[in-house]
């Protein structure tokens, strides 16, 4: 869980790791209901992420520039660290976002992109927007798609090292690139409510969108 409070950030971090692994990109405002189940859960998310994906949370940071962001409120970070949120910087990361995303809208509620990062520096960016995914967690949990934030991340974060173990264990024979969207459907399938089959779950646009997708 890194607050990186831009994509150049998230890329320069992303460049020093080798290995193959998950990115998730969280949007969480602190004036967004149900926030604060979100926000406590940064120590935790952490630690229990490991390698298998890096976690980074949209408009937030150590320490913002005051003389640029005069609009930072505090929240609790990684071992207790003092973190800032800026709804400029979180406006700034959007508008950028949907510039490299041509089919990307931001629902104005919590929501998470997943791609992955690229460890080719011959290729350029760090981050692998080629497959990228993108969930809206808040109308998961009305339709009955998500228990709730903390069991999904649960079966998220599990679902990124099937994926990456995977990945690890036959990318050398077939040169298989990681797929977001496997991460997804193994986080789902352990919901244990789902109302309708998963197929049809990823067919709802207004939960779930991929690279291919077209901006609602």
């Amino acid at each position: 869980m890194y607050p990186i409070n831009n994509i150049e950030g998230i890329e320069k971090q992303e460049a020093q790791f080798e290995n193959k692994h998950v990115v998730i990109l969280l949007f969480v405002k602190p004036s967004d209901i149900g926030a604060d189940e979100y926000i406590n859960k940064i120590n935790y998310l952490h630690y229990r992420s490991k390698e298998y994906c890096s976690i980074y949370l949209v408009g937030y940071s150590q320490c913002f520039n005051s003389d640029e962001y005069k609009d930072v409120q505090k929240v609790r970070g990684v071992d207790n660290e003092e973190w800032e949120y800026s709804d400029k910087c979180f406006s700034e990361v959007c508008y950028k976002l949907k510039e490299r995303l041509k089919h990307w809208n931001y629902s104005g509620e919590p929501e998470m992109i997943i791609l992955q990062n690229n460890t080719s520096v011959k290729r350029g960016s760090s981050l692998d927007f080629s497959n990228y995914n993108y969930i809206d967690v808040n109308y998961g949990i009305r339709k009955q798609y998500i228990d709730s934030f903390s069991r999904f991340m649960e079966n998220l974060i599990d679902a990124c090292q099937k994926e990456v173990t995977s990945y690890k264990a036959i990318h050398l024979a077939n040169r298989r690139k990681m797929k977001p969207r496997n991460v997804i459907e193994f986080a789902l399938e352990e919901c244990p409510k789902l109302p309708i089959p998963i197929k049809k779950v990823l067919k709802d646009s207004l939960f779930y969108k991929s690279c291919r997708d077209k901006a609602a």
